[in-house]
């Protein structure tokens, strides 16, 4: 069975119409960090900082760090014409609007001109839904929070053809989702799959704490 790769999956790209922009990583990440917190409280109004701490206001928050690697050298040895124009600008410049609002994509410029809209007036700008595929068990609706980019050598026209990208990103939970039935359900499928495994930890902890109380006995 060919290892899988691991993607953002942009669901609102705004490009070439209503088509998600897929974002397959190269080589997966050596190492991935994951970071679990609990939701603080706010501080209560009369300024007391006590709280029950068996109580939280949402669901816990968590976030994500890991390192890709991005290198043109087997496209270029293919020929490919893409990489060969532009080297691996096509999989910075997906990454990178991975955290640009649709609306303030180039390509809708035509659709800015139309608007007669007040410059103090705008709505706050709407982020994409982007969607972590790691395996089948872990699909997650995500903000891109930060990206270091560090391009390390380049073709004769100063295009990138190898770079390191480290990835920081926040897990959005259904509370904070708002109109993406889709993102909420991958969270929430995410979440039953995780309760599963725990259920088979559980299991597998019972079957050693009777396989251990047996073998005294014998």
């Amino acid at each position: 069975m060919p290892a899988l790769k691991g993607a953002f999956i942009n669901l609102g790209a705004g490009l070439l119409g209503a088509l998600p922009n897929i974002v397959v990583f190269q080589f997966n990440p050596v190492s991935v960090t994951r970071t679990p917190a609990l939701v603080q409280p706010p501080p209560h109004d009369d300024g007391s900082g006590s709280h029950d701490a068996s109580q939280t206001p949402g669901e816990p928050s968590e976030t994500y760090s890991f390192t890709l690697r991005i290198d043109a050298t087997d496209q270029l040895a293919e020929k490919n014409p893409i990489t060969a124009d532009s080297g691996i600008l096509p999989t910075l410049s997906a990454l990178e609007l991975l955290m640009v609002p649709k609306e303030s994509l180039s390509i809708q410029l035509f659709q800015l001109s139309k608007s007669k809209a007040s410059p103090h007036n705008h709505t706050p700008a709407q982020l994409p839904v982007v969607l972590f595929f790691w395996g089948p068990y872990r699909i997650l609706p995500v903000n891109i929070t930060s990206l270091s980019i560090n391009e390390t050598e380049y073709d004769p026209r100063l295009n990138p053809i190898r770079a390191e990208v480290t990835v920081n990103l926040d897990v959005i939970t259904p509370t904070n989702l708002a109109n993406a039935p889709f993102a909420i359900g991958a969270y929430r499928y995410s979440q039953g799959v995780k309760e599963v495994m725990a259920a088979l930890n559980q299991s597998n902890a019972v079957d050693m704490r009777v396989s251990k109380s047996l073998s005294l006995l014998l």
